[in-house]
């Protein structure tokens, strides 16, 4: 494995994009997605990346990339068609001990990004390690074909359970065991049968049962407690 897959917390921090192009647009609105504070660096935009200047959600600067750029950024992408630009921008980069992406070109990077198939806060990463971005977006496309939207809505449910069982079932085996088995449970048929109120009740049913074993256990025992007294 040549790459160690890592997932950043880039949320409120400074992230730069040089390039304007459809490429750029689509790692900008990424990070923007992510909560990253996003300033894209070129002469030239996409609409969508204009409409997003618009909005207040990137920061442009109208020009072509200089090192000065880089000040308190914690993470570069590099997305223009200019050799010489993208080779700068990674050696600079480097020199300042950055994150550093150059698009399609893997050895002027030392992080690659991989394709993702997302299904609400679901995140799949695919990634060839740079050999291969043909094979990366078919298995993409099979990954995407086999797991559906349902699976999104199960993962909502699923932590919402998760933050109520940590409130309520101490014992972190007994609380594993119970939101293991709601994963396993029909819940996701239920979710693709549209019956998400009864894949709900299933997770507070199975959170009940749980947390009412777990009391009547602990009563036996400060029974015994007491008998031993």
């Amino acid at each position: 494995m040549r790459y160690y897959p890592i997932y950043l917390d880039l949320k409120g921090r400074n992230v730069l994009v040089v390039g304007g192009g459809a490429i750029a647009e689509g790692k900008a609105l990424q990070l923007v997605a992510a909560g990253a504070r996003v300033t894209v660096v070129s002469p030239a935009l996409t609409e969508a990346l204009r409409a997003s200047v618009e909005r207040g959600e990137i920061r442009l600067r109208n020009g072509s990339f200089v090192e000065e750029d880089l000040d308190g950024v914690v993470l570069v992408i590099s997305a223009t068609d200019d050799r010489k630009v993208n080779e700068e921008v990674a050696r600079v980069a480097a020199s300042r001990g950055l994150l550093y992406n150059v698009v399609d070109q893997p050895a002027l990077c030392n992080f690659i990004t991989p394709a993702l198939v997302t299904r609400g806060e679901l995140q799949i990463s695919v990634s060839t390690g740079g050999g291969s971005p043909t094979l990366t977006q078919r298995v993409k496309r099979e990954v995407a074909a086999l797991i559906g939207e349902e699976y999104g809505v199960l993962l909502e449910i699923a932590a919402e359970m998760r933050a109520e069982a940590k409130d309520r079932i101490a014992d972190f085996e007994r609380r594993k065991d119970v939101l293991r088995a709601f994963v396993e449970s029909e819940a996701l048929d239920l979710i693709r049968a549209g019956r998400l109120e009864e894949a709900r009740d299933l997770a507070r049913n199975s959170i009940e049962l749980a947390y009412g074993k777990a009391e009547r256990e602990y009563g036996l025992l400060q029974d015994v407690e007491r008998e031993k007294k």
